[in-house]
């Protein structure tokens, strides 16, 4: 009869967290990764740079500034004349085309960098929402044993007023009970930081509770490296390679010769070629034609090399990169699956021996076959099971959502 009011008040407590979480404002994980999506501010920050990255292309094909001249004195003879100049320097339409590509791949730079970005975002999520539910599971197992160690410690004050024990076994149970609130108390702070952790990620005041129906979290892994190189962060490394040849396709444009342009407006006072005399009313044009060729080409050649190594440096982070990837993503597979077989363990065998040895225990104390010592024994070792497989699952869920974030799905 205690046994099943144990588990009675167990139920109870059950149902009224639920009530509890229900009147609270409840989300699931892909509404929390939309929801994140939308109003993280780091999101916005990179999209920001991404728009400032597009901004740019418009730059290249910037000139340089006009020089306009003006002179005043003896320019052409004994008499004083003016002369009013204006000159443009530019250079070859293939130059202007290199830099409006590099900095388009600096722009697609920015937005793989925003995708990057999203789908770490995912990931944090993903690991808070499930950190939330473990804590939960956690606080639902210590409350289950606070309502056996309370209901202890009631009967241990009971036996010692009525002689029936001694003084041990009222410590014992308080020692015990004591150790349970102060986990209870520890784990409400560890729930009230993950909640806040969880409202930063969504950029959200609202404290939102994790709506799933199954604590242990699903996953299908089928990957290959071509897979693996769609992630964000290949394809990421991938650009700065692209990256690296525009530059270098810049800095060979460089090479190329620049073309002035110059306008020159003056006066002549006296005599000109022609015999005729003029007042300095009458005003001279000319237009005169430059082109600037690079002589001295040693630095920029060595500008290009320098430029060329970065590119094998890109392409030895890329491969580096997916070496990286690739590992990680094994290590979360075979991870995966040792954890699969703990939490079936568990569900097939150590779980029911976990119920078995907490109610048998129940029984033998009322019935007093056991002591309250072997009994604080036998029922610290069925929740330590509990306690274990909750532990399994949350490893579990660990690499699958490292899975999830390797195989970008």
């Amino acid at each position: 009869m205690k046994i099943l009011m144990k588990y009675g008040l167990y139920l109870c407590f059950l149902t009224l967290w639920r009530q509890s979480a229900n009147a609270q404002t409840t989300i699931t994980l892909q509404s929390a990764v939309d929801v994140a999506l939308k109003n993280n501010l780091s999101i916005k920050n990179e999209k920001l740079k991404a728009d400032y990255q597009k901004s740019l292309i418009n730059t290249s094909k910037m000139l340089p500034s006009a020089n306009i001249s003006g002179e005043f004195g003896q320019i052409n003879s004994i008499y004083a004349d003016t002369r009013f100049g204006m000159g443009q320097s530019f250079s070859f339409p293939k130059v202007y085309e290199s830099q409006k590509n590099l900095y388009n791949e600096h722009w697609k730079s920015s937005e793989l960098n925003v995708k990057m970005t999203e789908q770490m975002l995912k990931k944090q999520v993903t690991q808070t929402f499930y950190q939330l539910l473990y804590l939960q599971q956690k606080s639902q197992l210590l409350q289950f044993s606070d309502s056996l160690y309370a209901a202890f410690y009631n009967r241990a004050e009971l036996r010692l007023a009525k002689g029936e024990s001694n003084i041990l076994e009222k410590v014992t149970a308080e020692n015990q009970l004591g150790q349970i609130r102060v986990q209870i108390a520890q784990l409400k702070q560890d729930l009230e930081l993950q909640q806040l952790h969880f409202q930063f990620l969504l950029n959200s005041t609202t404290p939102f509770v994790p709506l799933e129906s199954s604590f242990k979290m699903s996953v299908n892994y089928k990957a290959d490296i071509e897979s693996l190189k769609e992630h964000p962060t290949m394809k990421f490394l991938s650009q700065q390679q692209q990256i690296a040849d525009a530059v270098i396709d810049v800095e060979k444009k460089k090479l190329m010769p620049t073309i002035s342009l110059n306008y020159n407006n003056g006066s002549i006072r006296g005599t000109g070629a022609d015999n005729k005399v003029y007042g300095g009313f009458y005003r001279f044009q000319t237009i005169q034609v430059g082109v600037g060729i690079p002589i001295f080409t040693a630095a920029q050649k060595a500008k290009i090399n320098s430029e060329k190594v970065n590119k094998l440096i890109a392409e030895s982070t890329y491969s580096v990169g997916l070496q990286s990837l690739t590992l990680t993503y094994r290590t979360a597979i075979v991870e995966h699956e040792k954890f699969q077989k703990t939490v079936e363990y568990f569900e097939k065998t150590a779980l029911n021996n976990s119920t078995l040895i907490s109610t048998t225990a129940q029984q033998q104390l009322v019935n007093g076959n056991i002591n309250y010592l072997e009994w604080v024994t036998l029922i610290n070792q069925a929740t330590t099971i509990r306690n274990d497989y909750i532990e399994a699952i949350k490893n579990l869920n660990d690499s699958a959502i490292q899975i999830k974030y390797l195989v970008n799905y």
